[in-house]
């Protein structure tokens, strides 16, 4: 399955979703740091859904990590719609710049990290 990243914003615009599928890569950073753009300029809450995400790989998984200080610094927020992506289970517990991503957030005002079930 190739890469998939699409947006839906509800109705009333309180909510973007970020539809997430496929395997995404370093090939898949800018589009998908447009789209996450995109949805936290235009809406206060963004949801991302990786119920058909097959793989990610370190750039991708800074470019959430970006997105979560993104929405914590504007006052939005970013989370998981839905259960933890499986295929990220494994990735959660590598640090991203040498961090753990089940501590708390020095971005996010200390708050529990997305990688921890958080939210942003």
């Amino acid at each position: 399955m190739s890469e998939q990243i699409t947006k839906s914003l509800s109705a009333d615009a309180a909510t973007a979703t970020v539809i997430l599928g496929g395997v995404l890569n370093i090939e898949s950073v800018a589009e998908l740091r447009r789209v996450l753009e995109e949805a936290l300029n235009e809406a206060p809450e963004v949801l991302l859904d990786a119920r058909q995400l097959e793989d990610v790989d370190i750039p991708v998984l800074q470019s959430f990590c970006s997105a979560c200080k993104t929405a914590a610094a504007s006052g939005r927020h970013l989370r998981w719609a839905g259960a933890f992506p499986d295929c990220m289970k494994k990735k959660r517990t590598i640090g991203i710049g040498g961090t753990h991503m089940a501590s708390p957030c020095r971005g996010d005002n200390h708050q529990h990290c997305i990688w921890s079930g958080g939210t942003c």
